[in-house]
């Protein structure tokens, strides 16, 4: 509050950190974490970026100077390129973190349905054991120097989400990424999901086993959907979710603050 008096806060804010939570690394204890900080932060800060909405709606309760900017992708190096319009077959496959491998396990059924059909590939980066039975697939730890090639093996990208108080308010980042590329992403309909991903125009949102399946199993025989709803999605990213398309709003949150310094 002594600094706030003397120099301009920009609070960006990518997480719910207001809600209270228990962390994997430090239990029980992240209950002793003051979550009511948070709030204090937004009232003193000249200007505040929050990445989603149910995030931006938190902030607008203490602040009136909100700007919401998506967690960018960077489409210097996610580099959009076409599918073959002959695809012979088609990838179906997940990127994350190793902290999320078990989200997978969440469409294990609908990825079994897909193995017995063998009508597509499946192919996982963020680790090498997903616990899965009856699945066939391959998978590879997640380097950063690698990223985008290991991505474009890729044509469908899953974003299955559990339930959890943080992923309801969250920018789903994973969407955006897959959709930079081309990839298009059947998601579990949650958080930015709901906004980011146009039921059956640039993706699909997938809420029940028998909806994963049939979502996928279109996607997978429909060359020419699966096509249309790529050149979208890299549109749709390039022109909502990469850094050159939301520069004015960061801008214009910083240029506010320093307008209203005294």
């Amino acid at each position: 509050k002594l600094v706030a008096r003397k120099k301009p806060i920009i609070y960006q804010l990518d997480d719910p950190l207001y809600l209270p939570y228990k962390s994997h690394s430090n239990g029980y204890l992240s209950y002793l974490k003051f979550f009511g900080k948070i709030k204090e932060i937004i009232k003193i800060s000249k200007s505040v970026i929050a990445n989603s909405t149910h995030i931006r709606e938190y902030c607008l309760q203490y602040n009136k100077n909100v700007w919401q900017v998506p967690s960018v992708v960077d489409t210097d190096q996610f580099i959009y390129k076409p599918f073959d319009k002959n695809l012979k077959r088609v990838c179906i496959g997940w990127s994350g973190s190793q902290s999320t491998l078990k989200n997978v396990k969440l469409v294990e059924n609908p990825l079994q349905i897909l193995t017995e059909k063998n009508i597509c590939d499946i192919f996982f980066i963020g680790g090498t054991e997903f616990n899965l039975s009856n699945v066939n697939y391959t998978a590879r730890n997640w380097q950063a120097e690698t990223e985008v090639e290991d991505l474009r093996n890729l044509h469908i990208g899953l974003v299955p989400l559990p339930e959890h108080p943080w992923n309801k308010h969250k920018f789903i980042m994973k969407t955006a990424q897959y959709m930079a590329l081309g990839i298009v992403p059947v998601g579990t309909p949650m958080a930015s999901n709901l906004e980011v991903i146009r039921h059956g125009e640039n993706g699909f949102l997938a809420g029940t086993d028998n909806e994963w399946i049939e979502y996928l199993t279109i996607l997978s025989e429909d060359n020419r959907l699966l096509n249309e709803m790529s050149a979208k999605c890299a549109f749709e990213a390039q022109e909502k979710y990469s850094l050159q398309a939301n520069m004015p709003k960061v801008i214009e949150a910083f240029r506010n603050a320093v307008e209203r310094k005294s």
